[in-house]
């Protein structure tokens, strides 16, 4: 017999991992440039965090983005790596 519980977790694991990679570009976007910023702003795919927000504040997160990627290095390990 087919287990459903088994087949949904899956499921569970990949949205986990995007609400994580999520908060993670929050939390370094407001760790460097001390912007507050909704998560559901923020859309990763393919190692790439598209940040839509006001243009002053990707034109604040464009001129600090190599730090925002070292703590995404660290924080994410590596999947995400591009900041727009």
């Amino acid at each position: 017999m087919f287990d459903i519980a088994k087949y949904l977790e899956k499921f569970k694991i990949l949205s986990f991992s995007r609400d994580f990679l999520r908060n993670s570009v929050v939390e370094a976007v407001n760790d460097v440039c001390k912007i507050k910023i909704d998560p559901k702003n923020v859309v990763v795919k393919a190692g790439i965090a598209r940040i839509n927000e006001r243009p002053i504040i990707k034109s604040e997160i464009f001129l600090k983005k190599t730090k925002i990627l070292e703590i995404l290095n660290k924080k994410a390990e590596g999947k995400v790596r591009e900041v727009l």
